[in-house]
């Protein structure tokens, strides 16, 4: 199910988190959790497998002045929210956050190869230089309607602010 409110939303929180309108806490108060509960495995994906891992818990941060993210990062969350910004369905795996804590034990057994092998499965599952996309032809077509050209084909970290 596609909830194109919720990604809206989202979009719109990413880019203030990316651009230092609001605090990784504010981000987190304001979108977490809708993220948990939405139907929507975009949402779900972009905040906890993206927006979420771009900061600590333990620390509050302000990704503006010299903590600005680095422009590679900022290009990494332009297409994140180009894609929340289209009709596509998610298509990568979605586990929930328990699933991922009940390998933790297996993780520890073999001592990190169980992670090495999940994770290769599922960057082998997609094109992962585009993700959220799948596919490249999805992430060109969707910057092809958006706009937000750079040189080379990518989508410029300007997009975001």
């Amino acid at each position: 199910m596609i909830d194109f409110a919720a990604r809206r939303r989202l979009a719109t929180g990413v880019r203030h988190l990316a651009i230092g309108r609001i605090t990784n806490d504010e981000f987190e108060d304001l979108y977490a959790r809708e993220a948990a509960r939405s139907l929507d495995s975009a949402v779900r994906a972009v905040f906890w497998q993206g927006a979420w891992l771009l900061y600590s818990d333990f620390q509050q941060t302000r990704y503006a002045g010299r903590n600005r993210l680095p422009k590679d990062t900022r290009r990494h969350i332009a297409r994140w929210i180009l894609f929340l910004r289209t009709p596509l369905p998610y298509e990568w795996p979605l586990e929930s956050w328990w699933q991922g804590l009940a390998w933790v034990p297996v993780h520890l057994v073999t001592l990190g190869f169980s992670a090495r092998l999940r994770s290769k499965r599922w960057r082998a599952s997609g094109e992962f230089a585009v993700w959220p996309f799948r596919r490249w032809t999805d992430y060109r077509a969707a910057l092809r309607r958006s706009g937000y050209f750079e040189k080379g084909g990518k989508v410029s970290p300007g997009a975001i602010g």
